[in-house]
């Protein structure tokens, strides 16, 4: 599979640059286009606002406080999108997952920003990143908030099992391993498609000319994967998302909202 056609969610959080940059970077490795998709939510009126005249001077400072950040951060984008030959700026306002999936639908790749991790609710409510890697159509590239510009995909960590959702993110990826240095398999040993676990994904990736080796594991929680990720130097991981609802990973845990919330390097999903 081709990447061709690569969207960004750009807002003003703290962490916007080295995710355009990102894109940037993508978008220029694989010869393609760049959506940069400005979203964010209108502004709620603060608790005790109160009265017409209230309301609508608060609307007033919002809009043009807003209009300031957007404008600040368009020349962000246009100067470091100069160099690119295809590259357009959307600007929206409202629901930011409906937004953004307008353009991820038709694009092959999404970047979008890692949910907040500083309250204990955050592991338990949905957040944007959620609804994005649930209903865009298309492999999302989360990038972490602690990840500072570097390389991606040079070595490539698969965390696997045989499913939809972690087929479609290794066909998705496959314009990134085909470019690896270096991929690993992390399958883990309760899997019962193949024997050794992980090598019928060995075998499919060598029918496209990619080398995998097998980085086999004796769990398949979300932490063990990241310490696999972190092991092998690896700067990029390939997994599926939510093969079981999320109602299901609340209450028994599951490995991709551990991954979302706790990933260092960028994950690329699929569900």
């Amino acid at each position: 599979m081709t990447t061709k056609c690569i969207v960004v969610h750009m807002s003003d959080d703290p962490r916007h640059l080295p995710r355009l940059r990102l894109a940037v970077d993508l978008t220029e490795r694989f010869d393609g286009h760049l959506n940069v998709v400005y979203a964010k939510s209108r502004p709620d009126f603060p608790a005790g606002m109160i009265g017409r005249a209230a309301s609508l001077a608060y609307l007033e400072d919002a809009d043009e406080e807003e209009h300031e950040h957007v404008a600040a951060i368009k020349g962000e984008v246009e100067e470091i999108c100069a160099g690119l030959s295809s590259w357009e700026w959307h600007e929206e306002h409202g629901a930011v997952d409906k937004l953004v999936g307008r353009w991820a639908h038709l694009s092959d790749l999404l970047v979008f920003e890692q949910a907040p991790h500083a309250h204990v609710e955050d592991d338990v409510i949905l957040h944007d990143s959620d609804n994005m890697v649930m209903s865009s159509g298309c492999p999302m590239l989360l990038v972490p908030a602690a990840w500072e510009q570097g390389t991606v995909g040079k070595r490539i960590m698969i965390a696997w099992k045989n499913g939809r959702e972690a087929i479609g993110a290794v066909r998705g990826a496959l314009a990134f391993l085909y470019k690896a240095e270096k991929v690993f398999v992390f399958a883990y040993d309760g899997e019962n498609y193949a024997d050794p676990p992980g090598s019928d994904l060995v075998d499919y990736l060598s029918y496209h000319g990619i080398e995998a080796e097998l980085c086999g594991a004796t769990e398949k929680a979300g932490k063990a994967i990241l310490e696999a990720v972190k092991d092998n130097d690896c700067d990029l991981l390939v997994m599926g998302a939510y093969a079981h609802s999320r109602l299901r990973a609340l209450f028994v845990g599951g490995a991709t909202d551990y991954v979302m919330r706790h990933a260092t390097v960028p994950v690329l999903m699929r569900h």
